[in-house]
């Protein structure tokens, strides 16, 4: 999950049928790639990170590499 404005963009782009987005997220510049359902680092390829795409109502660990209070 993303913060709100991040994920609109990313929601956006997706609904447009686009290939990727590209997205700054803490100061570092993202790659959303929907076609193999992954995120990375524009500067660092090989590390990348599975995607999904979910429901907004959907369990969530945390927000932008933060976990969530799990007494909330």
């Amino acid at each position: 999950m993303y913060d709100q404005r991040t994920n609109d963009e990313i929601d956006q782009a997706f609904r447009q049928a686009e290939r990727r987005v590209e997205i700054l997220i803490v100061g570092q510049l993202y790659v959303i790639d929907f076609e193999n359902m992954e995120q990375y680092r524009l500067n660092d390829t090989q590390r990348r990170r599975r995607i999904k795409y979910d429901l907004i109502s959907a369990p969530k660990k945390g927000v932008a590499g933060l976990k969530l209070d799990p007494q909330r």
